[in-house]
């Protein structure tokens, strides 16, 4: 079986996240290896666009391979702006820079020609943005997230929670085979056959209705036979038309029934006061503000350990800013 390798920067020279020097001093800092089962599970994110996806596969191998290039998240945006200069052509970035796993990503995509990523675009709001442009689709599944089979050259894969982000090199054994666009919108009907995060939405909507209506895939993104019985199973209860396709009528029921919004998660000063810094961690960080008990800060979805304590990545007054968990709390 074929192998599948995927591009990404790794960690410096000194084997930290920051504070080595600029470039890739020892070949591995930016670096290609072959695909691996994340513990913190991958989400997987395809260009719509096939040229789109081989120009960022295209500029993830020719990063890892330029010794210009190398690794420090607090230098993760100097690549960026070499790279700018130069129409985002990793091959003639000549002067010695850092970027880290999710810059890189960003990086890649404006070599692609998608602009407008945020600087902040990290791992926790990766998904979101990728989405947010319109040129992506998300893949779900355990063929995608857990084995390379069906994965294409492109496609970027970031860890379910803030972590790491890699793009893949090269196509698996079956990705040519033949498959169905990723459902994005379920008020044209989903059916038998289609996939995407429409269908996983669907899906926990039907085993909120029936816990036991799914009992071997469960919310795999994948509308399958036993999906399309679930949903015949839904309309026939409910007087519906049996068809088995989630047309307009089975979901304004379905989720008029079981849909819910839930709250964004905020971040809330549980301490006196706490500051509200330009980064994780007290050295060499500004003080932005003072936050006080009980206010409570848009929460970011991202998590940095420094000196063994956990930083929240916060929205603070439209700008991205950091708070200690010793004073504070995700809620």
């Amino acid at each position: 079986m074929a192998t599948v390798y995927v591009y990404g920067a790794s960690i410096d020279e000194n084997g930290k996240a920051h504070g080595g020097q600029a470039g890739n001093q020892t070949g591995r800092e930016l670096k290609k290896q072959k695909w691996y089962k994340h513990d913190k599970t991958w989400r997987v994110f395809r260009a719509k666009d096939a040229g789109v996806a081989a120009k960022i596969a295209q500029c993830a191998k020719a990063a890892v391979a330029n010794r210009h290039i190398g690794y420090d998240q607090y230098q993760r945006n100097t690549l960026y702006d070499e790279a700018a200069k130069v129409g985002f052509d990793m091959s003639k970035v000549t002067t010695d820079c850092e970027t880290d796993c999710s810059a890189l990503v960003r990086v890649c995509c404006a070599f692609a020609g998608i602009l407008g990523l945020p600087s902040d675009f990290r791992t926790g709001n990766m998904p979101k943005n990728l989405l947010k442009t319109g040129a992506f689709v998300e893949l779900t599944g355990s063929r995608y997230t857990d084995t390379y089979t069906y994965l294409k050259a492109g496609d970027i894969l970031v860890t379910a929670t803030s972590g790491h982000t890699v793009v893949v090199g090269n196509d698996g054994p079956k990705a040519a085979a033949q498959t169905p666009a990723p459902a994005e919108e379920p008020s044209a009907g989903l059916s038998k056959g289609d996939y995407g995060t429409a269908v996983t939405a669907m899906q926990k909507l039907l085993l909120k209705w029936d816990p036991a209506c799914l009992p071997k895939c469960g919310a795999d993104g994948d509308f399958g036979g036993e999906t399309e019985r679930a949903v015949k199973d839904f309309q026939n209860t409910h007087d519906l038309p049996i068809t088995g396709v989630y047309d307009k009528k089975t979901r304004e029921l379905l989720t008029g029934m079981y849909g819910e919004t839930k709250p964004a998660p905020v971040v809330e000063v549980v301490g006196g006061t706490v500051n509200v810094r330009s980064a994780p961690g007290t050295s060499g960080t500004r003080i932005l503000a003072v936050a006080h008990k009980g206010d409570r800060l848009p929460f970011q979805g991202e998590t940095r350990q420094i000196d063994g304590r956990d930083w929240y990545l916060v929205e603070y007054e439209n700008v991205n800013a950091w708070v200690s968990s010793r004073f504070a709390k995700v809620v």
